[in-house]
């Protein structure tokens, strides 16, 4: 197994910090264009030289792997040595060959202490930053052949909406609104709010990060009671699932000249919903958007009775692999049948115990043969708390070979969703093709009488 080796920031870091102040001289004052009004031109936003010069100054990045097995790390995993010094072991050790690091979080919070944008230091993003040497690691996962994808929280982000009231979703009263827990949300409408995360997402991949993924990329998730209490300044008639789509592929634009994937994560439910779950995440729609859609697929976060499971969460094999098949047959049908590209499809499984769960190995295993036995080939594991060392025996050595799970005498359940189970999308899809195929019939008896 290779040393776990930590590169020093100075030299890199510097040449870093200066393609950082390039790129932001590029995007303008604070880092964020004026609102706009209408659609995004989707064709590719405006570049300037300085801005695509800035991009190709970044180091060649770790190629996006044939297929992805990740660790989610969050922002204070990334900023300890001690705990960086485990992943990595994890990772050196066996196949996992990606790891997502929190760069913004629902906190508002930037995780790194670099920012030049001035929008995020006048609210205070940059006070609390919780590694001071992300450069330095993004080398460092090179060095370890690991491919690092920056997470970037959109639409959830309080101190943004705090601080800056005129871009936050507002209450039919004139006032800020605010979810249950108390907690603002910025208006996926406003065009300032894209900009600032975008110029965020600049700042990352000059850092040298491989893929840009966007999380909550959403509108809040309430019941009707309290969105009939929501206002969004700027919509303008635009539905939900058509401004979701308009962000993703306007920050497409923004980032093209870094050449890495732009992703996001999505309710797992997405995949068999057939609107947009109330949150303006509808699978085709967003599929056709990004470069990657992670549904988050826990198995945990489905209620009793779904998909025909009295829990669905202590079958996760079966759980995992409907809801991906759903995700799989929507995605092939629409690629086919209107001909155009489509994204991937990566899951985000559950690597934790919860909601009266027990997990360990064989439960994570589990999620990932269903991923396969579903027809894909990329997945990501979800902690909290980035540890995984009690998940470690689910996974497959880097050498090759299997799991210490299947090798105690583990097997993949026999087992294949039936058609009923599927989205409505499907089956109405797959009885509109039947009918339209039937032969037709004529009554003889009739057409004898009506001679």
């Amino acid at each position: 197994m290779p040393p776990v080796a930590f590169r020093s920031i100075s030299a890199r870091f510097v040449s870093r910090t200066a393609v950082l102040a390039v790129l932001l001289a590029a995007c303008g004052k604070a880092g964020i264009a004026p609102a706009g009004d209408g659609a995004p031109d989707t064709k590719g936003a405006p570049t300037t030289d300085r801005v695509a010069t800035a991009a190709a100054a970044v180091p060649t990045r770790i190629a996006r792997p044939d297929s992805m097995r990740a660790l989610y790390v969050n922002a204070w995993a990334a900023g300890s040595r001690s705990r960086m010094a485990e992943l990595l072991r994890i990772a050196d050790a066996t196949e996992i060959n990606s790891f997502i690091i929190d760069i913004k979080e629902s906190d508002t919070f930037l995780t790194y202490d670099s920012t030049a944008i001035p929008i995020a230091r006048e609210i205070g993003a940059h006070l609390r930053p919780a590694t001071k040497w992300l450069p330095a690691l993004v080398d460092t996962l090179n060095a370890h052949g690991i491919y690092s994808v920056a997470r970037i929280v959109v639409f959830k982000d309080r101190m943004l909406a705090e601080k800056k009231p005129d871009m936050a979703i507002r209450h039919v009263n004139g006032g800020l609104w605010r979810d249950r827990k108390g907690g603002a949300w910025v208006n996926p409408y406003d065009r300032r709010v894209w900009d600032y995360n975008i110029a965020i997402a600049k700042e990352a991949l000059a850092m040298g990060f491989s893929e840009l993924q966007w999380d909550y990329v959403r509108f809040p998730d309430v019941t009707d009671a309290m969105r009939a209490t929501m206002t969004y300044p700027g919509s303008e008639g635009r539905t939900r699932a058509h401004n979701i789509r308009d962000f993703i592929l306007y920050s497409k634009a923004q980032l093209r000249d870094f050449h890495v994937p732009v992703t996001v994560d999505v309710f797992g439910l997405v995949t068999h919903a057939e609107g947009d779950v109330d949150i303006g995440q509808h699978w085709e729609t967003v599929i056709a958007a990004a470069d990657a859609v992670l549904p988050m697929v826990y198995p945990s976060h489905y209620s009793t009775g779904h998909y025909g499971f009295v829990k669905p969460g202590a079958v996760p094999y079966q759980l995992i692999r409907v809801s991906l098949t759903d995700a799989v047959q929507r995605t092939t049908f629409l690629r086919d049948s209107a001909k155009i590209a489509v994204g991937e499809i990566r899951p985000w499984l559950e690597a934790m115990s919860i909601r009266g769960l027990s997990y360990g190995p064989p439960e994570v295993r589990a999620q990932i043969q269903a991923t396969y036995d579903a027809g894909l080939k990329s997945w990501a594991l979800w902690n909290p708390g980035s540890k995984y060392a009690k998940f470690e025996g689910a996974l497959r050595p880097a050498a090759g070979g299997t799991s210490a799970v299947e090798r105690s005498g583990w097997t993949a359940p026999k087992w294949t969703p039936a058609a009923s189970l599927l989205s409505r999308v499907i089956t109405t899809r797959v009885a509109r093709a039947a009918a339209a195929a039937a032969p037709v019939k004529f009554d003889t008896a009739a057409v004898k009488g009506a001679n």
